[in-house]
């Protein structure tokens, strides 16, 4: 029997999906700030009293023990002990819909080229602030997030100016803007009349005065619930965009338990 130390890794981590393994054991995919994407082997913890089964539940934050042999995809949960839950205080519809949302779209998109760790921070982030947050303001939060995810990927919306003649908006206040996914960001009238606004989307007034508290995420998180109008425009706006930019994005099914329910519908699954 070898006596050499058998390699294994420890931190913090985001349980981003779960799903069953064998009769009582459960793997995990899990986030983390140093390692990326890991695929974790919970042994047993379907079973009620075993100590790792309230360490990978969707959306827990965790310190995390587990074995890290690279020769192996799939790793082996050894231990850990729970950070936060962010449904424990209030697990209302809207907050777990959102909240399985995020993770959802980080387990399919991931960022790659050096960004796991600005991406932990960044879920991290969302998961402490939609734990407390008022009720109301989740669906500013997940925008919130999608416009931060964006960013993370330099493909965040660039409003200041139109994207194909570069006029200031402040230059075009009193003429109608387009949001353009294909473009990157807003065009003005003129140009949408020339053939630039395929597949763009009017883009109000009320959403533009939206977006500067939607584009401070991670720094500052909104703190007021989205107008119905605004957050039906920029769940549609900011889904066209990662569905353009992100490969592999599709929308995230866990939206569909709103549809029921009063207040902005998410938007519409383009497939």
């Amino acid at each position: 029997m070898s006596l050499l130390p058998r390699p294994a890794g420890s931190g913090r981590g985001l349980v981003l999906r779960v799903w069953p393994s064998g009769e009582t054991s459960v793997i995990a995919s899990v986030l983390s700030p140093d390692h990326g994407l890991l695929r974790l082997m919970a042994k047993g913890a379907r079973q009620t009293r075993s100590r790792l089964r309230p360490l990978v539940q969707p959306g827990r934050l965790a310190d995390l023990e587990y074995s890290l042999d690279p020769a192996r995809e799939l790793q082996y949960l050894r231990g850990g002990s729970l950070i936060l839950d962010p449904l424990a205080a209030a697990p209302t519809l809207e907050r777990s819909a959102y909240l399985q949302a995020a993770l959802e779209i980080v387990d399919r998109c991931r960022p790659g080229h050096g960004h796991e760790a600005g991406l932990f921070a960044l879920c991290q982030e969302y998961v402490q602030v939609l734990s407390c947050a008022d009720a109301g303001c989740e669906a500013a939060l997940f925008y919130a997030f999608e416009a931060a995810l964006l960013d993370l990927q330099g493909i965040r919306p660039l409003l200041e100016a139109c994207t194909q003649c570069g006029r200031a908006r402040s230059r075009l206040a009193d003429r109608a803007l387009w949001l353009s996914p294909a473009a990157g960001g807003v065009i003005c009238a003129e140009c949408a009349a020339g053939g630039a606004a395929a597949g763009a989307r009017p883009l109000s007034e009320a959403a533009l005065a939206a977006w500067p508290e939607l584009a401070a995420a991670p720094v500052s998180w909104p703190t007021r619930p989205l107008a119905r109008s605004t957050a039906r425009d920029w769940g549609v706006m900011l889904h066209r965009f990662l569905e353009y930019h992100l490969p592999g994005y599709r929308l995230p099914a866990a939206l569909d338990l709103l549809r029921l329910r009063p207040g902005p519908p998410p938007p519409r699954r383009s497939d």
